[in-house]
């Protein structure tokens, strides 16, 4: 068979193939920091399509893809996680589509380095963000947030919000932008250490206070038990003299006085 012909029929299969012509632009991205290296992500994006039948198609594409990234990206680009460094570290994705409101919701979890330790007090350490999770929204060197979209970072407790930059709105522990473009990404955050106790009660009564105490008592022992050994005649002597020292030999006259012995001869007989 000529090959152009085999060009046309290739070129027909592919046009007859169903596109899908759709588009993900605004979103609204929650980054839940449970640890220094370990966060939940729930990106919700927006589905700008041509007709519903593109929805449907879209539907249909996700639901075979069983949540499969590279099948997913095959569909759009923009259906993956986004806040990651290495994609081998993501866990437990899972992707819904609702149709009616043409909005795809990816939830996963990360176990990159999330907080790194930036300063460390003695009664405070200073947390920062790492910005590099981000790094999927750089484009000419800038971290771009557009201004419809959301991005969101909840510290875990005890840390407190400090340092922020650019400028994004603060609740609590949460860290909201909504659009901007900037060469900086900071967050700073502290933790503070509460005072140790020097001696709580309680402790007493732990296993750990215990078992450390059964160690010091034995060992406290055989140091005692090894020193008698060692200064055995010594001792002795001593315990004679004190003995001797602190005795009071009474005379015979005195003992008659306190023992009436005639008595004590008359019952015996």
């Amino acid at each position: 068979m000529n090959a152009k012909y085999l060009l046309v029929m290739a070129l027909v299969l592919f046009l007859s193939m169903p596109v899908c012509a759709i588009s993900l632009k605004d979103f609204d991205i929650s980054v839940n920091v449970t640890g220094s290296d370990n966060a939940k992500i729930i990106e919700i994006w927006k589905i700008d399509y041509n007709s519903i039948g593109d929805l449907s198609l879209l539907k249909q594409q996700i639901l075979n893809s069983s949540t499969d990234l590279k099948e997913l990206e095959k569909i759009n680009p923009d259906l993956k996680p986004h806040i990651y460094i290495n994609e081998n570290k993501i866990k437990n994705f899972s992707i819904s589509f609702d149709e009616p409101n043409a909005i795809v919701r990816m939830e996963y979890i990360i176990s990159d380095v999330c907080l790194i330790k930036y300063l460390d007090y003695e009664d405070q350490i200073i947390w920062r963000f790492n910005e590099n999770l981000f790094r999927q929204f750089v484009i000419n060197g800038l971290f771009n947030i557009p201004t419809n979209s959301q991005i969101a970072i909840t510290l875990y407790d005890p840390l407190v919000v400090g340092d922020v930059v650019p400028t994004a709105k603060v609740v609590g522990r949460t860290i909201m932008w909504n659009g901007f473009s900037s060469n900086e990404l900071r967050v700073l955050s502290v933790e503070r250490r509460p005072p140790e106790p020097t001696f709580v009660i309680s402790n007493l009564f732990s296993k750990d206070y215990l078992n450390k105490s059964y160690f010091y008592v034995l060992f406290i022992l055989l140091a005692i038990a090894l020193v008698l050994l060692i200064f055995r005649n010594k001792v002795n002597r001593g315990i004679k003299g004190f003995v001797t020292k602190h005795s009071v030999i009474k005379p015979r006259k005195q003992i008659n006085e306190i023992v009436d012995f005639d008595f004590v001869s008359k019952k015996s007989k």
